[in-house]
């Protein structure tokens, strides 16, 4: 039954359920309405309040189909609360036409139905419907002054209007702050999280390249050499240091050295794939985890960032600038531990270094050692 009456989705399982509460008040006030007609209350034939009841509730049971349709998602008020409440005001302003001296009555159901306002509509839109129910009793007491007076005892109800607008303007004021206070909670809510979010990114991130941090990536080889063990797979790791990066500073200055980093930062992450980790391990220093990939198309992917490096045109920002990275890469199976993985990318790295630099080092042996 429940899954029958709510959606799987949180949302229209809400809305669901705060229809299914106004139904519950409604009917209520059917059988409420019923019982003021065996005691004479309306000036009508049982048939006609019949017929009315029956109308009325078709209406409603049109928005009960909409909403668990899933088709009140097409119009701007998914909830569809300005409809549902003008239909309920029509509803009431029928039953007040019906009804002999007693109609005065009505006025209080209009406090509940427009209660179920106050989280949803805005200033304007509650200030419509009000408008909506305050002129709808005055044209119906208007109407029954000028062809029914003698249904009508007209000081009475000039008061009764009275006191249905005061009481009225009351309820706007106080559905217009609860829906500010509403709005603000939820601005507030935003703010949190997306301050959540830049706290999490930060905690994760190198502030200056968008690469993730030394921690984060630690983290990823012990989650991916847990994995490895698991599997069988194979992961390598990619150490990269910028050469001659304290001349290029000294050179050109600390503002060019950050765009240089930032430079190789972009062309190492649209080298690797998704599933791929890079993050700048310090200074001119930058690792690489490359899941699942063994040395020879490891192999293929350094090469292709450092020509990528190596071939970029600097002379926007300073027509001598020329940057180049030295690699060393180290696959985990050869050496079954993070740290002798890592350490062994960072010491090729070196010997790099010591081979002319701008090259890319994947093996301990004399031959065949680099590219």
């Amino acid at each position: 039954m429940y899954n029958f009456l709510f959606s799987a989705d949180p949302k229209q399982a809400l809305r669901m359920f705060r229809h299914l509460s106004a139904l519950i008040a409604l009917f209520a006030f059917t059988l409420v309405g019923i019982f003021f007609y065996y005691y004479d209350l309306y000036s009508v034939e049982k048939e006609t309040l019949e017929s009315i009841l029956i109308f009325f509730w078709l209406g409603v049971l049109v928005f009960t189909f909409l909403i668990r349709s899933g088709l009140n998602k097409k119009f701007s008020d998914p909830s569809l609360t300005i409809g549902q409440l003008l239909w309920g005001t029509l509803y009431l302003l029928t039953i007040t036409y019906l009804m002999n001296e007693w109609r005065g009555l009505m006025l209080m159901a209009y406090f509940g139905m427009l209660s179920f306002g106050f989280f949803k509509l805005k200033f304007r839109e509650f200030m419509s419907v009000i408008m909506t129910a305050v002129l709808g009793y005055f044209l119906v007491i208007l109407y029954i002054f000028i062809y029914e007076p003698e249904r009508i005892n007209i000081n009475l109800e000039l008061l009764q209007l009275l006191a249905f607008t005061c009481s009225a303007s009351i309820m706007l004021y106080t559905g217009s702050s609860i829906h500010r206070l509403r709005d603000r909670s939820k601005k507030q809510y935003v703010a949190l999280q997306q301050a959540h979010e830049l706290n999490k990114k930060l905690a994760t991130t190198d502030e200056l390249t968008g690469l993730y941090n030394r921690r984060y990536f630690m983290d990823q080889l012990a989650q991916q050499k847990a994995l490895s063990e698991r599997d069988g797979s194979d992961f390598v790791v990619c150490y990269f240091d910028l050469d001659h990066f304290k001349q290029i500073n000294d050179t050109f200055g600390h503002h060019t050295g950050d765009i240089v980093l930032k430079k190789f930062s972009q062309i190492l992450s649209t080298s690797i794939r998704e599933i791929d980790y890079a993050a700048r391990f310090g200074g001119e220093e930058f690792v690489c985890l490359l899941v699942n990939t063994d040395i020879e198309n490891a192999i293929k992917i350094t090469e292709r960032i450092r020509e990528s490096l190596e071939n970029y045109n600097f002379s926007d920002i300073a027509p001598a600038l020329h940057a180049t990275v030295s690699i060393g890469i180290s696959n985990f199976k050869q050496f079954n531990t993070i740290q002798e993985t890592l350490m062994n990318a960072d010491n090729r790295m070196y010997r790099a270094k010591q081979l002319g630099r701008n090259k890319v080092v994947y093996t301990d042996e004399d031959e065949d050692a680099t590219l």
